[in-house]
């Protein structure tokens, strides 16, 4: 099933199909502002794309034991911070809104590839 359309089913209302996106939007800042790139790569292929720790770790050329580690810190991290519709009104650096770009739409466009590959790159893989 593609990734977006596990937010929102076929015929549900506009308002939940947008707020939908924004949620995911928000979770992208999110993850841009408090977590370190390999821990952001960890957090959304294993809990976003539901990837095994085994395949991240191939695509980021990493051990497993180093991918698992990344991801308990970013959930770590995520859990101590208040994230919220704040951090979408913060603003981020020109680096940091290319890869939002770049994230969004390949969620959008269910191009799990394409967002695995901005991930990694983002992460120094690549």
């Amino acid at each position: 099933e593609p990734l977006s359309a596990r937010l929102v089913a076929e015929g549900d209302d506009p308002a939940e199909a947008a707020a939908a996106r924004e949620t995911v939007r928000l979770a992208f800042v999110a993850a841009l502002r408090h977590l370190s790139p390999r821990q952001r790569a960890a957090l959304i292929l294993c809990e976003v794309l539901r990837w095994k720790a085994s395949e991240a770790a191939e695509l980021l050329e990493a051990s497993v034991v180093s991918v698992t580690s990344a991801l308990q810190r970013a959930r770590a991290t995520l859990a101590r911070k208040d994230v919220s519709a704040a951090d979408a009104a913060t603003s981020l650096d020109a680096s940091d809104r290319e890869l939002l770009a770049r994230y969004v739409d390949a969620f959008e466009r269910d191009d799990v590839e394409g967002l695995a590959r901005a991930l990694a790159a983002g992460a120094g893989v690549g």
